[in-house]
């Protein structure tokens, strides 16, 4: 048979294939291979550089040797400073790229932004110089070194970006979460995300007014009603925003920041929210939506709240068709056609509510633990069939899973997965496929379960991390399991009384020795002994973050555990002490 060369390929083929691979890879296989592919190398249209999991020996190469070559070329960066790539923020400061040379970037992103207090606002600053700049996400950044007041210039230079159009903001600082108002005005912004960060009532008017041509907004806050607003303050509406049709809203817990959004936004048509602990019925979301949001079309939504004293089954009952009754008038049901379903329990002597649209429409699904009193209706009827297609994170419960209300329930999305073995047949029927896992949290009480957790494993191929809750293991640690794509163990579970199990330096040189242990970079682990400290940093070639407990690290004893592993560890590696018995190590 002929054998085809790569060489054999023409160069646009050779070039749109160029732009499938892993940049990192590819300069480093193809560059100084020979002048045809030098010349390709630096012919490719766009770069996307993801800079996520790679090593740190790669990194410094990609970044001294290969990035400068293409900076001009690159439309997409994404920086990660997480536990698989610790400090690589800090290492592209050291290094002085120059991200002005970025001169059409247009997509930047900082992943988990903490571990060196040398990033501060001038870094953020010198980063966003690209005035070709159209998205900037901020994903699980934590400053906690620095204030946010202290963050405002840059915050102003990140407003004065000429084209930032789409804004993902998940910064936390030092002493609270209340996002920065602006002092410039965006007239480049259309999509802004706050996450996790506290926004009242008053600051609304004047943030609007920074973001003239604001299309779609999505914002979490944790503020109540008596955090909202100071009595010195009050809520007076600006010029309402008619730019803005769609808003997302998460873990609203203030009536007042939710009512005075929708005050300022009457152009509304797709609105998701997520309320906690307040009780909203039907005749309540009607009376909203007819006075402050006119032209809504599609409303999602789903609320936790506690409906009061519970009495006994029968009148909790009546007190939930009531309350149902609400969501089953003409505006709802022929109207709108909007449906919801009600899941209640009781919780110690309170009647605890769940309640959400149809068609789910959020990431996580939240089931209660007991399912000895667990019920559920839904003003639908029972031959229609609603999809749950966005959940992302569950934890299986079998007993409420096999429950008739939710035998139409299937997941084929799900990310996280938290469960406890035995796992029946019934699984695979809800679960269909764990192509999506990322992270699985088990719990194991007997020994023969063990065979079920290498199927999951088996199927599931992008798994990332995988941690066990509590487990008859604790004195067996998994070693026999393999996964072929699993980079994150977490080994610090705990037995059925609830106690943490600390491994011997036999069980830590089979950890070593196992599969999963060869392949592991994150290790999360509570140990005997200080010297399977250096064991585990010394054995496992490929670990990157080491989190350890090991009650031996006491104040009181004469030498410090820190500083005996700074004497015996590689310049390299890192050491935080988070407290007494909690310390972490990265390189």
């Amino acid at each position: 048979m002929n054998q085809m060369k790569l060489e054999s390929l023409s160069n646009d083929l050779l070039l749109d294939l160029f732009e499938l691979l892993d940049v990192v890879n590819l300069l480093r296989a193809f560059s100084g291979l020979n002048a045809r592919f030098n010349s390709l190398l630096y012919d490719v249209r766009s770069y996307r550089v993801d800079l996520r999991s790679i090593s740190k020996e790669d990194f410094n190469i990609f970044c001294s040797t290969y990035l400068h070559l293409i900076s001009n070329r690159t439309i997409y960066v994404r920086l990660s400073d997480d536990e698989d790539t610790p400090f690589q923020c800090s290492q592209l400061q050291s290094v002085d790229l120059g991200f002005q040379l970025f001169e059409n970037l247009r997509s930047l992103t900082f992943n988990s932004v903490s571990s060196d207090h040398s990033i501060d606002k001038h870094f953020f600053i010198k980063c966003c110089k690209s005035n070709h700049l159209t998205h900037l996400k901020f994903v699980g950044c934590k400053l906690f070194h620095i204030k946010i007041e202290d963050f405002q210039d840059a915050i102003d230079h990140i407003w004065s970006l000429p084209k930032l159009s789409h804004l993902y903001w998940d910064f936390w600082f030092e002493c609270g979460r209340h996002f920065r108002i602006p002092t410039p005005i965006s007239t480049s912004l259309k999509c802004l995300t706050i996450c996790k960060n506290d926004c009242y009532s008053y600051d609304f008017p004047c943030l609007l007014e920074k973001i003239p041509c604001l299309q779609k907004f999505s914002m979490s806050s944790d503020s109540y009603d008596d955090d909202d607003i100071p009595l010195s303050h009050k809520f007076i509406p600006s010029p309402l925003n008619l730019n803005i049709t769609k808003l997302t809203l998460l873990s609203v817990r203030s009536l007042r920041v939710m009512t005075a959004l929708f005050q300022l936004l009457p152009s509304i048509t797709r609105l998701k929210i997520e309320v906690y602990y307040i009780t909203l019925d039907g005749h309540q979301w009607k009376e909203m939506i007819v006075n402050y949001l006119p032209q809504l079309k599609y409303f999602q939504f789903k609320i936790n709240f506690n409906f009061g004293l519970s009495i006994n089954d029968s009148t909790n009952e009546e007190k939930v068709d009531q309350y149902l009754s609400t969501y089953r008038t003409p505006f709802w049901i022929e109207h709108r056609q909007w449906f919801i379903r009600c899941h209640w329990v009781v919780s110690r002597t309170y009647l605890d509510m769940f309640i959400y649209s149809l068609p789910y429409a959020f990431d996580c699904f939240h089931l209660s633990d007991d399912v000895s009193n667990y019920h559920t209706k839904s003003t639908c009827s029972s031959d229609m069939y609603y999809c749950y297609d966005s959940v992302r994170y569950i934890g299986y419960n079998p007993l409420l899973l096999n429950k008739e209300s939710f035998s139409y329930m299937q997941l084929i999305n799900i990310e996280q997965l938290s469960l406890e073995f035995p796992i029946d047949q019934h699984f695979f029927s809800i679960i269909l496929n764990l192509e999506n896992l990322l992270a699985l949290n088990v719990t194991i009480t007997k020994e023969n379960d063990q065979w079920q957790l290498q199927t999951l494993l088996d199927r599931a191929s992008r798994l990332f991390s995988l941690s066990f809750s509590s487990s008859i293991l604790a004195a067996m640690p998994p070693y026999p399991y393999t996964s072929s794509s699993m980079r994150r163990l977490d080994l610090e579970c705990s037995d059925p009384l609830r106690r943490h199990h600390s491994y011997d330096k036999k069980q830590c040189m089979e950890l070593i020795q196992s599969p999963l242990g060869i392949q592991c970079r994150i290790l999360v682990i509570k140990v005997e002994h200080h010297v399977s400290i250096l064991e585990l940093i010394y054995g496992m070639e490929n670990l990157r973050t080491l989190h350890v407990s090991d009650d031996n690290d006491k104040r009181s004893n004469p030498n410090d555990l820190v500083e005996v592993l700074k004497h015996y560890l590689p310049s390299n590696w890192t050491i935080t002490r988070l407290g007494y018995g909690h310390i972490i190590i990265q390189s």
